[in-house]
């Protein structure tokens, strides 16, 4: 059954996540039972947070076997949920996308490369120039709106949505960022409405990217 692939792979990227978010809290520490102890998450809110993702991980992954019965596919686009989730919460937390895990995401989808040219050896052709298309098209479209309007769209997400298109392809790409877009203009119309925000202010964009995304992969479009 794929829960059995998936499950061990969502715990130990959350995992993953888990020692990234808490890095500070936990390689502060002097021994390794102090470290545990800075491992085990404590705060509710983000107990909460990590248990959304948990199962935003099981959703992703059961969702796309069940439209497509592709174990690889899967564990792929599940693998880039699990990174956005951190790259969410960072962005959400001080509006800033961190390099590092970009890079990681990159190394990670050069992994995927290699298991793709043993499993799918006719189509990678195909998925390698699907994912070009969506890095041009990802990247393109926001370092576009960048370059046009100043301040609407930061360099991190030209970068994010990059690496999303080397993971999606075009079509999937063009779809998280329909979702994505759809769910910040809905989101930004009601803080204004509400009077929480005013005209000038600017919410971060990774949260919408990452639940545009997990979309995406859920309703298998």
């Amino acid at each position: 059954m794929w829960i059995l692939i998936a499950l061990p792979l969502i715990l130990i990227l959350l995992s993953l996540v888990n020692c990234y978010l808490q890095k500070q809290e936990i390689f502060t520490q002097q021994t390794f039972k102090c470290r545990l102890k800075a491992f085990l998450p404590s705060q509710p809110s983000y107990i909460v947070f990590l248990t959304v993702v948990f199962i935003i991980g099981i959703l992703s992954f059961g969702s796309h076997y069940h439209y497509f019965t592709d174990y690889v596919e899967a564990a792929k686009l599940t693998t880039l949920v699990l990174l956005l989730a951190p790259v969410a919460y960072i962005d959400f937390k001080s509006k800033t996308i961190p390099d590092k895990l970009l890079v990681v995401g990159l190394f990670a989808r050069i992994i995927f490369y290699i298991i793709e040219i043993f499993a799918k050896n006719k189509e990678v052709q195909d998925i390698f120039i699907s994912d070009i298309k969506g890095f041009l098209f990802g990247g393109g479209i926001f370092l576009l709106t960048t370059l046009i309007a100043r301040n609407s769209i930061g360099i991190g997400d030209v970068k994010l949505y990059g690496l999303i298109g080397f993971f999606c392809g075009y079509r999937g790409t063009l779809t998280s960022m329909i979702f994505s877009l759809f769910l910040s203009f809905i989101v930004s119309l009601a803080l204004l409405l509400f009077r929480k925000k005013g005209r000038k202010d600017t919410l971060p964009f990774a949260p919408f990217v990452f639940a545009g995304t997990f979309l995406f992969i859920f309703l298998g479009v």
